[in-house]
């Protein structure tokens, strides 16, 4: 038996060494979630962490980077922290159940609360409950979808949720039950999934206190992007309102908290799956990003008439950070300046933008020609005897630039032949008038003033037919 024992313990400890080798070779074979300088996850999480730190430029150049590797992730992300910003800043909470929601694919969305150990709601929960009880009173015809797991003797939240709410008189047919979620975090996520699989949802508010609507409006609208991410689909259901409990002493407008947001990045974070490279960010804060230099692409219009004013069509300009681990559009950031169509010329512009004291530069060329004009004739009488064929012809030239004045001087003809030479009125600005003699050959003749242009406006002409009879 001893012999059996010393025999065995080798062959134990050969197999437990080439379990352990091959569970080590899976480990490192399996896609890390931990993230590099260069990875679109890497560029999230950076995003997460420059939006709870307050600093807006960096989250943007994370974005920015994101959007010209996938413009369709850029795209939601952007419109995501964009979203989170603005719930940080300017959301309202409404006590009471608001007016003019749609009639038709509304959902209400009650966040779950912790229950009894008899698996009865909690006083927390109950609250938000009545608030949505008044909620499916006032909109008949919108869903109720009642939020959470964490069963309690056999009975989960959003069991317990739509029990009282059967009570309160709400109908079953209306009500919707997230089953699985123990925290908002999961709320988000599977509630999100939920609404996801039925188009005819196209909005939705949330029902909570108000001292956790904020973090639970950041985590809904995260899980809509979460969502379209692992679709690959397109998903436009938009959040519109909420109902709140005032469960803080203030009304209307929670005060924000660097705390709140922390913890709801915190939270972003971890229904993304990046939780913990962010929570390294957060130990150590990531080096800022460093201006290296901008590329122009120059805007499609390169000549411009006198007077006109800058076509941004197709101009783009690109900021680099770090020689091109970074990049940001930032065309309506840069500054531009040389652009002066005052005179004729060629030209040259220069675009600036500076970043946390740094400024780079980029240009394009551009040439100026003069402003097309268009002259109209006028006359005194075009039918007239020849005994009175004193015509008055008068000229007006508009510039084709709004703003330009023309200066100069006017030719008359007749019939082809030069008869005066008037300069533009300086009373009139852009007009012209000259007197014509008698004419005394009978039939028709043709008057024209022609503009000879200036400096910045160029030439043009026109004329009337002037017929004398006996």
């Amino acid at each position: 038996m001893s012999r059996l024992r010393s025999l065995r313990a080798p062959l134990v400890a050969a197999v437990l060494g080439t379990t352990l080798s091959l569970l080590s070779a899976l480990v490192i074979s399996a896609p890390a979630r931990a993230v590099d300088s260069l990875s679109n996850d890497s560029l999230k999480t950076r995003a997460i962490y420059y939006l709870a730190m307050s600093q807006p430029q960096e989250r943007d150049v994370m974005i920015g980077t994101l959007a010209a590797r996938t413009s369709r992730e850029g795209r939601l992300w952007s419109n995501f922290l964009s979203t989170w910003a603005r719930i940080n800043t300017s959301m309202a909470m409404h006590t009471k159940v608001p007016t003019g929601l749609p009639a038709k694919g509304h959902v209400f969305v009650v966040l779950g609360s912790g229950l009894k150990k008899s698996g009865a709601v909690s006083a927390t929960f109950q609250r938000r409950l009545a608030l949505a009880a008044k909620a499916a009173k006032a909109y008949p015809t919108s869903t109720i979808l009642i939020t959470g797991g964490a069963p309690r003797n056999g009975r989960t939240e959003a069991e317990a949720g739509y029990r009282w709410l059967r009570k309160a008189g709400v109908k079953a047919s209306r009500m919707l039950r997230e089953t699985r979620a123990s925290s908002t975090i999961g709320n988000a996520e599977y509630s999100m999934a939920m609404l996801a699989r039925n188009p005819r949802y196209t909005t939705y508010s949330l029902i909570s206190d108000s001292s956790h609507l904020r973090r639970a409006s950041v985590l809904f609208e995260a899980a809509k992007v979460l969502v379209q991410e692992r679709s690959g689909k397109s998903w436009g259901i938009t959040r519109l309102a909420n109902v709140a409990y005032p469960d803080l002493p203030q009304a209307g407008q929670v005060p924000l908290r660097t705390s709140s947001v922390k913890i709801a990045a915190d939270n972003v974070a971890s229904l993304f799956s990046l939780l913990a490279p962010y929570r390294r960010l957060v130990a150590k804060a990531p080096a800022k990003p460093t201006l290296t230099s901008l590329r122009l692409t120059p805007p499609t219009a390169v000549r411009y008439q006198v007077g006109q004013a800058l076509n941004r069509r197709g101009l783009v300009v690109r900021a680099l950070y770090d020689d091109g681990v970074y990049t940001r559009v930032i065309t309506s950031a840069a500054t531009i300046t040389g652009f002066d169509t005052r005179t004729v010329g060629g030209r040259r512009a220069t675009l600036s933008y500076t970043y946390r004291g740094l400024t780079r530069t980029a240009r394009f060329d551009y040439h100026v020609v003069k402003s097309g004009s268009r002259a109209t004739a006028k006359a005194s009488t075009t039918s007239a005897t020849r005994s009175r064929t004193r015509v008055v012809l008068t000229v007006t030239v508009k510039p084709r630039v709004t703003g330009v004045q023309p200066t100069g001087r006017v030719r008359f003809y007749l019939d082809g032949a030069r008869v005066a030479t008037v300069p533009l009125s300086a009373a009139k600005p852009g007009v012209a008038s000259f007197r014509y003699g008698t004419i005394a050959a009978i039939g028709s003749h043709r008057l024209v003033a022609a503009y000879q242009g200036d400096a910045r406006v160029a030439a043009s002409s026109a004329g009337v037919t002037v017929t004398v009879r006996k």
